[in-house]
């Protein structure tokens, strides 16, 4: 009786073993659960400090960029990208929501993230000046904004 539950046992080790030597089910995992990121597309990695954001580059071709935006802060952030030609530190306040600037000009943005969230989006943008802003209440205001240029 031993010996037959000692075969069953290496025998069900050996099929484990030789169920995952393709490492076709991690595979298909990680790339099923993997963004959807458009291959033409240009890549601006954004870091979202607690008074900062930091990029990778600051200028880029025109047409499809996609940011991949990561909250490293402790807090609540969010990347707002405006084409706008005034100066990073000059956008103007929103009137009817104070703490917050005015978001004319949007071209797009990430939403909200939780500290350590990521999350990647594309926008297709024309020639141009932009200005890439946390517009979390009172964040702006803290030095969360960036020129951005796209040629």
């Amino acid at each position: 009786m031993k010996a037959l539950l000692a075969t069953a046992a290496v025998s069900v080790l050996l099929l484990a073993a030789c169920g995952t030597a393709g490492g076709t089910g991690a595979t298909t995992v990680n790339a099923t659960s993997a963004p959807a990121v458009n291959p033409n597309a240009r890549t601006v990695n954004a870091t979202l400090t607690d008074s900062k954001i930091l990029l990778d580059q600051s200028t880029v071709p025109s047409g499809k960029i996609t940011f991949n935006v990561k909250n490293g802060g402790t807090m609540v952030h969010e990347v707002v990208v405006l084409k706008t030609d005034v100066a990073a530190d000059k956008i103007a306040p929103n009137p009817d929501e104070p703490g917050k600037m005015s978001e004319d000009g949007s071209q797009g943005e990430s939403g909200d993230l939780d500290p350590t969230q990521a999350k990647t989006f594309t926008l297709d943008l024309v020639p141009g000046n932009y200005v890439l802003i946390c517009n979390q209440p009172a964040h702006y205001l803290l030095g969360m904004h960036t020129a951005f240029v796209v040629k």
